[in-house]
């Protein structure tokens, strides 16, 4: 029997060159030209040649084990495989189970100078490959640096411009955008509580069904509706056939792009500050109830203190703060465990205290910093932004090459992200996060509503345990 091998991938099916057809069509012709007939065609469709695990190939190599085929007939090398290495133990498979192999495009034989030539072709096919995916990535990192995104998806709120490729504001579909982020701060709860209000209010998607979960959660997190889309955030690789994994790229590596925004930079801030609140207040965050988890530290080291419950011992169940210096691979001279119900409660009652007293928790000389720091990130974030505005106008003008200036631009764009932080750091989840109410206080009796207050006070208790088993603690504002 008579083999005849041919492959197209996905990318090449969209493209003009080697057609499944054409390559049958030929390879047949020749195998008729030589006087062989009983032909029988192994043929992946849609399959890369990355790999060698390919349904048709795998029968091939399956048949020849079998010493079923006397000859293995190809269009041309790359349709085997375009990686050198598996071009090779593919042509030794053929050879070692005393089948020809035959190349449309070229001869081939198991001559010195035949597996010479055999592998500069197939070196010569993987460096093109890896050329033409070089080349892509820069142009595509060209285009983004000139100011004009990769479009891809419609975003919810947008409308992809491919005349001027620049993205435009759907009106309509903003208005929901804006809703969503306006109730999201107003209802202070999660996007469970979100999501049933605007089922409620007959709010629909696109395709005239309430918002998911899940949907409403990338809603809430994606900076592009705040004016800044990031490119280059991921990438995909091939890991198997058909298989393919996604991976962030190093910060460093995103390149931020301008859009118009939806909603203003604060607006955003407050949104992820209320998120990660919410986070931590989750139910399924707070399953035992610590009510100081993420606020405490040790007194000794400074490390954070975790929440931990003990086995029952007389069907009663213990629940600790203990230090997480050991989990960093440091010593610490607090080694005794402090019992969280009573430090929950002592600090709650001494916080309750002070708003009874004084009507809350003074931060001197606090606010006037995060002032000065916020403006001076804001200042720096300006000039960084129409630093990188002129790159991409040099770039677009063709007056610098990507190339020379690419890690000027990973540098600009880390430091964009650096002063974002900074002005993400001093915004508080909502305008009066900073200025608890005294009722608020005085009325809290949850858990949850006392976690909230706690948070949003943004304090600090440090604890530890004395010899005699008293509970030594301090709170900082």
């Amino acid at each position: 029997m008579n083999a005849i091998y041919a492959r197209v991938s996905t990318d090449e099916q969209a493209r003009s060159g080697y057609s499944l057809q054409d390559q049958i069509d030929q390879c047949r012709k020749k195998l008729l030209s030589m006087g062989l007939s009983n032909i029988k065609e192994y043929i992946d469709d849609g399959y890369s040649g990355e790999f060698l695990d390919r349904p048709a190939l795998s029968r091939l190599r399956e048949d020849l084990r079998a010493k079923l085929i006397q000859t293995v007939i190809v269009y041309d090398p790359d349709r085997l495989s375009r990686n050198l290495t598996n071009q090779l133990i593919i042509a030794d498979e053929i050879e070692k189970y005393g089948a020809k192999l035959e190349f449309i495009t070229g001869s081939y034989d198991a001559s010195p100078e035949g597996r010479l030539f055999f592998s500069m072709r197939g070196a010569i096919a993987e460096f093109e490959k890896e050329k033409i995916r070089e080349r892509s990535l820069r142009g595509k990192k060209a285009k983004v640096m000139s100011g004009k995104p990769l479009f891809g998806k419609e975003k919810y709120g947008y409308h992809c411009d491919r005349q001027t490729g620049q993205y435009v504001i759907n009106e309509a579909e903003a208005e929901i955008v804006r809703l969503i982020f306006k109730k999201y701060l107003e209802n202070m709860a999660g996007v469970a509580t979100l999501y049933e209000q605007l089922k409620a209010m007959g709010i629909v998607n696109r395709a005239g069904k309430p918002f998911s979960i899940s949907v409403l959660h990338r809603i809430l997190s994606e900076e592009m509706y705040a004016g800044t889309k990031w490119a280059f955030q991921k990438v995909s690789k091939n890991i198997g056939q058909k298989k393919r994994k996604v991976v962030t790229r190093n910060k460093s590596e995103w390149i931020s792009i301008e859009v118009p925004a939806i909603i203003d930079r604060e607006t955003f801030e407050k949104t992820t500050a209320l998120r990660r609140q919410n986070k931590a207040v989750a139910r399924r965050n707070t399953k035992f109830g610590y009510l100081l988890s993420g606020i405490i530290k040790c007194a000794k080291c400074g490390y954070a203190m975790n929440g931990v419950r003990f086995p029952k011992r007389n069907n009663k169940e213990y629940a600790y703060y203990v230090c997480t210096a050991y989990v960093n691979g440091k010593e610490c001279a607090n080694r005794r465990c402090v019992p969280s119900v009573e430090l929950d409660e002592a600090v709650w009652r001494d916080i309750a205290a002070m708003f009874r007293k004084s009507g809350g928790i003074k931060k001197i000389g606090r606010a006037n910093n995060k002032g000065k720091t916020k403006a001076a990130a804001e200042e720096r974030l300006k000039k960084l932004k129409a630093r990188q505005s002129a790159v991409a106008k040099w770039i677009a003008d063709g007056t610098i090459e990507l190339s020379i200036i690419e890690k000027e631009l990973q540098k600009i764009n880390a430091e964009i992200s650096a002063a974002q932080a900074a002005i993400a750091a001093t915004v508080q989840p909502n305008a009066k996060a900073s200025d608890v109410k005294p009722e608020e206080v005085i009325s809290a009796n949850t858990f949850e509503e006392k976690r909230r207050i706690l948070l949003r006070l943004g304090i600090t208790v440090t604890a530890e345990r004395t010899e005699n088993g008293e509970t030594l603690y301090k709170i900082r504002v």
